[in-house]
């Protein structure tokens, strides 16, 4: 289990890990979120999820830690050709953290733009690679535009677009660095 300076409940990560694993079939467990909701900040950190089709062609077991419904886009995803993104429909991370938070040390890394889940699994020690817009878009993380990682969470890595509303390249990087995380553990 991962560890950072939040700590979820060690019996659902195991029930969590579990119910995933005998899904999966020996692919690595990866959680997914791509919007945020944020009235006032959200459209530019946010994604299609279809814009993800480069990265979600990748075999690894996808897993939609996306917080809201999430159906219809997930839907657009299989008829443009793409797999199928798990949603468990028994955990809300709106109504329930905890077991929001069980799911998510489940995985083994999560991509995810700047939204809540990014700070979820930051907190909770699980790698993770975060898409972010262009420089001065990000809020919070454009404090340390000389870096690709966060002095807040360890586990956590950087991917910026390049120009704003441009998430071809941040995506395409994160796919790269998706095949070289897939070849490693290969390899481990």
């Amino acid at each position: 289990m991962p560890s950072g300076f939040l700590t979820p409940d060690s019996d659902a990560v195991v029930r969590q890990r579990r119910q995933l694993e005998a899904r999966a079939a020996g692919r690595p467990l990866v959680g997914l979120s791509w919007r945020s909701r944020n009235a006032a900040y959200g459209q530019p950190k946010s994604l299609a999820l279809t814009d993800l089709l480069p990265l979600l062609r990748r075999d690894v077991f996808w897993v939609d830690v996306q917080y809201g419904d999430t159906a219809e886009e997930r839907a657009a995803v299989i008829a443009a050709g793409g797999p199928e993104i798990r949603r468990d429909p028994d955990i809300d991370p709106l109504q329930d953290l905890d077991a929001a938070a069980a799911q998510v040390a489940a995985l083994d890394l999560v991509i995810t733009s700047s939204n809540t889940a990014a700070h979820l699994a930051g907190a909770l020690g699980v790698p993770t690679w975060l898409l972010l817009p262009a420089p001065g878009y990000g809020l919070l993380w454009y404090w340390f535009l000389d870096r690709s990682d966060s002095p807040f969470y360890p586990t956590l890595r950087c991917f910026r677009q390049s120009r704003p509303g441009n998430w071809a390249d941040a995506v395409a990087a994160v796919a790269e660095a998706l095949d070289a995380w897939r070849a490693g553990r290969a390899d481990g």
